[in-house]
């Protein structure tokens, strides 16, 4: 009978954990998003499935500011429930220049903290920040009357946490963000 007692106490001692497991993991619930996913992102029409991954759980957003108003820098910051997810940065130069010089000169990343960048310097990335340039001509960038050569995106997110799901987010959302934005701009 002593023997009996012993294992008693233990045999309820493992069921009283794993129900107080059970009942924290199901009393958390998955965070779901309670808000659509619109069709413009800072005014850039853009398809929605390209720019949830990178969108975090909550209940509202609020999808910014236009980007294509007529200053050489637009940025623009798009919120969850208050918390920016996601900033942009659109930008026009008088020069030709690549994703790398923007990095180094314009976006002040230091030298030793550059992205990868593609063979043609269009695109520069980073775990939670993407760059990309194109050509953009015969739009007027400052008083001077200097016309435009190329305009840039630049995209950083904090979402997902996983860095290689957050890496693939922006290289599907940049190009076709990009292209929008540089022709909504009238490049």
């Amino acid at each position: 009978m002593a023997e009996r007692r012993r294992n008693g106490p233990t045999v309820f001692g493992v069921m009283a954990v794993i129900s107080v497991v059970l009942m924290t993991s199901c009393s958390k619930g998955k965070e779901t998003r309670e808000y659509a996913v619109p069709s413009k992102i800072c005014g850039v029409s853009v398809s929605a499935k390209l720019v949830q991954p990178l969108l975090p759980p909550g209940k509202a957003i609020d999808p910014g500011e236009s980007l294509t108003g007529p200053d050489d820098t637009q940025r623009c910051a798009v919120s969850i429930d208050g918390d920016t997810a996601l900033e942009v940065t659109g930008q026009r130069y008088p020069d030709v220049l690549g994703a790398k010089n923007i990095a180094l000169n314009y976006l002040g990343v230091p030298a030793d903290e550059l992205g990868e960048v593609n063979a043609d310097d269009s695109v520069m990335v980073w775990d939670s920040r993407i760059v990309g340039v194109t050509e953009c001509t015969d739009y007027p960038t400052d008083a001077a009357g200097r016309s435009t050569r190329r305009y840039s995106i630049a995209i950083n997110a904090t979402y997902p946490d996983d860095a290689k799901a957050r890496r693939e987010a922006l290289r599907q959302l940049l190009s076709p963000y990009l292209t929008a934005a540089a022709r909504a701009l009238g490049c």
